[in-house]
């Protein structure tokens, strides 16, 4: 379970909602008699298009809503606040805590009466929950959305020291609605100390330098085989809930997408997350969500469990240079795929550094050097790639069974049109299908393996 799971909760301060001060409000535990002033907002429809609940029709609504909420006084699972002006009592808004039991962490709400927004009221009652939730309740993590269409709530966020997420959907409490979102997370003090570091150079690499769709467009024996082996494994009788974990720019998630599987694409690179989402646009699809993110950290944006039928995990494992940190990114990926569900895992082989100079017979410079990658499997930043871990196909296999899956496939896709991608864009659209279907015939054969650059491993969680 995530470090912020409900045991956290438990070992924090369990109270009453308290009142809570700032320099122009007081926040004070929501009442019935509140309903007055409360109808103000609940039952302006201008408010609540950007909120769960439903316009309240009639005072009576309000009423109900604010019974319910006396009752949890006490609870330990919600602490909700009215807004009270500090110089006449007048109550402008609402807003809280409440323990997301489904997703495993705290979430931020607020809303304001009409006439009060964009004048700061929302910034600083968010502020004082969020510095009640850290030193009163130790909550060091918490989550919050907005409508997409609601800037102005993304600023006050923001301000408070959230960071975005994803884009992704949610609806009304009644189901009657659904609306794009944008996600934060706010991370306190220590929390933030605990995971501060500067931008690692793999995502420097992919935000600065390179061109992830570019090259899936020119490699297309690596892509054109990968999918031919999406194609065969994944249902396509019922749609498929799929997250691409280093999905990049979103060439699988995408082409997934069209085949009306719902998909997440998670990736570490910003400007990939951003490209996706364009690429995701011009093609008229729609992807679940975009995550901005990091595969060792996926439990910080992806809390619940066992949610996803198929995952791809076809880029974090040959950017990851410590075998600690491989197995952590697949065990992240293995906790949030459902028992019985796919995993795809991607590999980069030892030789596919020696492959790319031998593609062209370009100038290798030192051979001892280029020989080297074949010990230890890893590569440094360099003219062409970014910090790399390179391995075998026996590695790869042990890797996945000591992980505990079911093999279903190993392959090596480009096998023999490894490095003949010049020549196989200057063929007819026939010939070229002709050799493809050749390499997704061969892409099982183990005595080819090593003439591909790329593993792919297919393997079912028990």
């Amino acid at each position: 379970m995530p470090a912020w799971n409900k045991s956290e909760k438990r070992m924090g301060k369990s109270m009453k909602t308290p009142i809570l001060e700032t320099s122009r409000l007081w926040l004070k535990p929501l009442k019935e008699e509140d309903a007055p002033g409360a109808f103000l907002w609940t039952g302006d429809p201008k408010v609540s298009w950007y909120m769960r609940y439903e316009t309240h029709e009639s005072l009576e609504d309000t009423k109900q809503w604010l019974r319910e909420e006396e009752k949890q006084l006490d609870s330990d699972l919600l602490y909700d606040f009215g807004f009270h002006k500090k110089d006449n009592d007048e109550l402008i808004g609402s807003g809280g805590l409440t323990f997301n039991q489904q997703q495993g962490i705290w979430e931020l709400g607020c809303n304001l009466r009409r006439d009060c927004w964009n004048q700061g009221y929302g910034t600083e009652a968010a502020a004082a929950i969020l510095s009640f939730a850290e030193n009163t309740l130790h909550i060091h993590r918490v989550m919050a959305r907005h409508a997409k269409d609601n800037a102005a709530s993304g600023r006050v966020l923001e301000k408070n020291g959230f960071s975005f997420v994803r884009e992704c959907w949610d609806q009304k409490w009644s189901g009657s609605h659904r609306f794009e979102c944008r996600e934060y997370i706010w991370k306190g003090e220590k929390e933030e100390e605990k995971n501060s570091a500067a931008r690692n150079e793999v995502e420097r690499f992919y935000d600065d330098e390179y061109e992830e769709w570019d090259r899936l467009e020119w490699h297309t024996p690596e892509f054109e085989v990968t999918k031919r082996y999406m194609e065969e494994y994944i249902p396509n009788d019922t749609p498929q809930k799929i997250l691409d974990i280093g999905g990049g720019p979103g060439r699988y998630s995408i082409f997934l997408a069209q085949k009306r599987h719902d998909v997440t694409l998670f990736d570490l690179s910003g400007k990939n997350i951003r490209q996706a989402i364009e690429k995701a646009q011009e093609a008229d699809v729609l992807l679940d969500s975009c995550i901005h993110g990091d595969a060792l950290r996926l439990s910080e944006y992806l809390y619940k469990a066992e949610q996803y039928d198929v995952v791809l995990l076809m880029g974090p494992l040959y950017h990851l240079m410590r075998e600690q940190d491989r197995e952590k990114a697949l065990q992240e990926a293995l906790r949030v795929l459902k028992p019985g569900g796919l995993l795809f895992a991607s590999f980069i082989s030892t030789y596919a550094p020696i492959q790319d100079y031998a593609s062209g017979l370009y100038d290798f410079g030192d051979m001892d050097r280029l020989l080297a990658g074949l010990e230890d499997g890893t590569a440094q930043p360099g003219k062409n790639f970014t910090n790399s871990y390179f391995c075998g196909e026996k590695e790869a296999e042990d890797m996945m069974e000591k992980a505990g899956l079911c093999q279903l496939a190993f392959a090596g896709v480009e096998n023999i049109l490894c490095g003949k991608e010049e020549l196989l864009h200057k063929l007819a659209s026939q010939q070229q299908e002709k050799w493809l279907n050749l390499a997704w015939r061969l892409s099982q054969d183990r005595k080819l393996f090593g003439m591909s650059e790329h593993f792919l491993y297919i393997g079912r969680k028990q």
